[in-house]
């Protein structure tokens, strides 16, 4: 038993100094004579000496005789590099050398940067270094050497005073892009491999012309207009120099001689706009920025119109959607769509993971928080599977904030990583190839400062808050999908979780995961002592992204659930619920505990599952209501006291209903969490779903008014923004002027509406059992509006392609006239919709007696023109056509 536990320390210890970032190597070379490692990079410093010099001789001196020598020429003559003017030898890793003495023999883990007149690479190679008994340190020498992976392609660029013209009909052209200068001048951006970018000056006129009908939409509310034409003053373009010839042409151009200020103003546009596009941060190796080519058939054009501002247009091949028009400065997305070209092959119900090199089956994550700094120091597990055919390298998320301090692999040892210039990525060089189904461990230590994420963001209009409210909000610090907190998968995909999450004394954790308990100690709890208070939550179920949120907390409520006595839900289920507030919310707190569990039996019995094991509220303290859900918990906003807020003409304010915020959030455990979204487009499978079972609970907890207010508002909203495009938009709705509310108008409640006008068209019971179906195909998975449809077929057995078509990827509302008929014993009502699309519409008919009895019937509306007759059983006061305000559509009686 003892050996046991020796052997388990041991691990222990080995996992936590790599997870620290130390290395392997480094640990084990700190614990050798000092002579030791002044033996390696004494010969490291050489190799790098001849390397600069280019002395092949010198290099045959370093390798030992009882080297391989083929295998030594082949690396020297890989190395050296015709024309080298700076080489830089880093070592990253070592390990203690098989077969050797202790201290005398390592395999060393180096990066090799090499640097000609316009270009560099990096190699990253392994040497066998050993130092014969007895020797100095200068005794060291090579006895193997391989080069593993190399990063090639880094092209330095600069203005070129020599390289400047005055032109005359310059054209530039990508997809639905014309950029034209009548008269101006020119500065081209040459590299090694050719004309690859240009700086414009004069009086010019960008030309933009989306292909789909939704971007010339947005195009519209941007512009006016559904061509976009802007006079410039200057632009900066990328592209790769194949394409030179065949996107840029012009009538003249004569070889001038710049003016020193128009130099500098040329200078001055490549520096600010280079450093945003295709730009490698090298650190350690380079002071200077390198750049990579665009691939062929990309664009990119940084345009200062005089109007608009900085416009960013691109066109990148890797990406699904590979048309952009950016307005960098207010960083809004005006259009994204994929090109005609694009469109040949790729389906509109693309799948992000289509585009994802691998998927990360568990996240490890320990992370100290001073919230108060808004500080993260972390160190990040990752077990990833290749999906790609071939994997060279990966890219990881992380905030631009955030400094790398060190990538490992336990198989592989220290890596080489590269940070892209403002894009919150990071690249990490493999040192062999990767294929299909092969899996690997990344750990990843990192710190430095993160923005926090707004909750309020996510429910209600954003700047439309109180007055000034008698006391502050305790503050809260949030990380969660938007702050890139953590390393991950830049397309994210189901995976399980552990945290360990340390805070400062006085404040405490609610995060993603089972929070572990005082009594479930493990061995690593035993070995690990730090400062302030740690929390280890367990995500045994997988989830989208990882999420916490740091206050001062207070546990207030908590039980657990027995879903087992409802025969919906499947046996034996039990969900943990916990209630955690802030010290002026414990009141508060503790009042929601009954509707907390209320609300999730209720949505496990609809769908007939609870997907996590435990559930936890967050009550914090802010000015505005909202609310944000990550997987097993959800962060609620309380009001503070004296607040009065103004906010009720808001898509997401249902006065009568005060329990909508925590109903709509921990509805977000299903739909949203368990049930993810393919791609942005598709946000209304986690908003719309929402939004409808908060009503659905709304109707069984207080009452079909309630339900049919709520539905009332999804209509007034749905009609009133429409024109601001279709559901399928996603994000982007209300975008381009900041307008929030735009996007909870549609996604949230016309999604809402558009799946109680499903419910009714296809009746309660086929309804929900599609919805059941639907969530079981689905769970911990990535749906699409398609994935919806074919579980709706399935179950009722027709087709619903025109539904979807019109109601989620389109924008239009449909126009009704009607004529009632009132006659002895029935009432007829004739139907006929307007305009060249007929949409599938079910309208409530109501009729009213003279004695006060009403009767109900749901009209559905699926032709141009529908005669419906009803017999009646009295004398008929009134005939209302969509009284209960269900359907979306304009009605005008004839």
């Amino acid at each position: 038993m003892g050996l046991r536990l020796v052997l388990l320390v041991a691990c222990a210890l080995a996992v936590a100094s790599l997870a620290f970032g130390q290395g392997r190597g480094a640990a084990n070379a700190a614990a050798q004579p000092a002579a030791a490692p002044e033996g390696v990079t004494l010969l490291l410093d050489r190799l790098e000496a001849l390397l600069q010099k280019g002395d092949r001789a010198g290099f045959i001196s370093l390798v030992d005789a009882a080297a391989d020598p083929d295998q030594v020429e082949l690396f020297g003559g890989d190395l050296f590099v015709t024309g080298a003017l700076r080489v830089v030898v880093n070592e990253r890793d070592r390990l203690p050398l098989e077969n050797s003495l202790p201290g005398n023999g390592y395999r060393v883990v180096v990066e090799i940067f090499t640097e000609t007149s316009g270009r560099a690479r990096i190699v990253t190679a392994l040497l066998d270094v050993r130092r014969p008994n007895e020797s100095g340190a200068d005794g060291w020498r090579i006895t193997a050497a391989q080069g593993l992976t190399s990063v090639e392609g880094l092209y330095r660029l600069r203005i070129d005073p020599a390289a400047y013209y005055d032109v005359r009909g310059l054209t530039i052209t990508g997809t639905d892009l014309v950029i034209t200068l009548d008269e101006g001048s020119v500065f081209v951006v040459d590299s090694e491999a050719g004309t690859t970018g240009m700086v414009l000056f004069g009086r010019g006129l960008m030309r933009f012309s989306p292909t789909p009908e939704t971007e010339r939409g947005q195009l519209r509310i941007f512009a006016g207009s559904d061509t976009l034409g802007a006079a410039f003053d200057a632009v900066y373009v990328r592209l790769h120099p194949s394409d030179y010839g065949s996107r840029v042409s012009f009538t003249s151009r004569t070889p001038a001689r710049p003016s020193p200020r128009q130099l500098r103003r040329a200078q001055d546009v490549f520096a600010r706009e280079s450093l945003n596009s295709y730009s490698l941060d090298l650190r350690d190796l380079s002071g200077e920025p390198w750049y990579l080519l665009p691939q062929p058939g990309e664009v990119l054009a940084e345009v200062q119109t005089r109007r608009h501002g900085n416009l960013t247009y691109s066109r990148s091949i890797t990406q699904a959607e590979d048309v952009t028009l950016f307005d960098r400065e207010r960083r809004r997305t005006i259009a994204l769509y994929t090109s005609p070209e694009r469109a040949a092959v790729l389906d509109r119900a693309f799948n992000d993971d289509d585009y994802r090199d691998y998927d990360v089956l568990d996240y490890n994550i320990e992370a100290t928080v001073s919230p108060s700094r808004e500080f993260i120091d972390g160190r990040a597990r990752l077990r990833l599977r290749v999906r790609a055919p071939i994997l060279s390298a990966l890219t990881l998320r992380l905030a631009d904030s955030l400094s790398v301090t060190a990538i490992a692999s336990p198989e592989y040892g220290r890596l080489m990583h590269l940070r892209i210039r403002n894009q919150n990525s990071v690249i990490v060089n493999l040192p062999a190839a990767l294929e299909r189904d092969m899996e690997m461990t990344l750990v990843i230590a990192y710190s430095g400062r993160v923005e926090p994420q707004n909750v309020e963001d996510e429910s209600v209009q954003s700047g439309e808050g109180p007055e000034d409210p008698f006391v502050s909000a305790e503050p809260n610090f949030l990380l969660s999908n938007r702050s890139y907190w953590y390393p991950q998968n830049p397309i994210s995909d189901y995976a399980t979780a552990t945290l360990r999450i340390t805070v400062p004394e006085g404040f405490a954790c609610v995060a993603t995961g089972r929070l572990r308990g005082a009594t479930e100690v493990t061995l690593r709890d035993l070995l690990t002592l730090t400062d302030g208070k740690a929390y280890v939550f367990t995500a045994a179920d997988p989830l989208r992204y990882l999420a916490l949120v740091v206050s001062r907390f207070v546990r207030v409520a908590d039980s657990t659930i027995d879903l087992a006595d409802s025969e919906d839900v499947r046996p034996t289920q039990s969900v943990e619920i916990a209630v955690e507030a802030n010290p002026r919310q414990q009141g508060r707190g503790r009042a929601l505990m009954g509707d907390v569990e209320d609300i999730m039996r209720f949505y496990a019995g609809l769908v007939g599952d609870a997907p996590y094991g435990s559930a936890t509220v967050a009550l914090v303290e802010h000015e505005l209501p909202g609310g944000h859900s990550p997987g097993y918990f959800a962060v609620l906003n309380s009001p503070l006291p004296g607040a009065r807020s103004i906010w009720r003409d808001d898509p997401a304010s249902f006065s009568n209903f005060p329990e909508f915020f925590l109903a709509h959030e921990l509805a977000h455990q299903w739909w949203g969490q368990a049930v993810g979204w393919r791609n942005y487009h598709e946000q209304w499978l986690s908003e719309g779903f929402a939004q409808y079972f908060a009503a659905l609970y709304a109707r069984d907890s207080r009452g079909e008014r309630v339900f049919q207010d709520m539905l009332r508002q999804f209509r007034k909203w749905a009609l009133a923004e429409s024109d601001e495009g279709p559901v399928y938009l996603g994000y982007r709705l209300g975008h381009i002027k900041s307008r929030p509310r735009v996007f909870r108008a549609l996604v949230y409640n016309k999604g809402a509406a558009v799946l109680h006008m499903l419910r009714r068209l296809v009746g309660d019971e086929t309804f929900f059992s599609a919805i059941r179906r639907f969530y079981t195909e689905q769970k911990f998975q990535k749906a699409g509006t398609d994935d919806l449809q074919h579980a709706f077929e399935a179950e009722s057995g027709r087709p619903l392609d025109r539904f979807f078509e019109r109601w989620i990827y389109g924008a239009a509302i449909p126009q009704v006239r009607y004529a009632r008929t009132i006659a002895p014993g029935s009432v007829a009502v004739r139907f006929e919709q307007i305009g060249d699309q007929i949409f599938d519409i079910p309208v409530t008919v109501t009729i009213t007696y003279a004695d006060g009895r009403t009767q109900e019937a749901v009209v559905a509306i699926t032709d141009r023109r529908v005669e419906w007759k009803m017999p009646t059983t009295g004398q008929v006061r009134q005939v209302e056509i969509n009284r209960d305000q269900a359907a979306i559509a304009e009605f005008d009686q004839i």
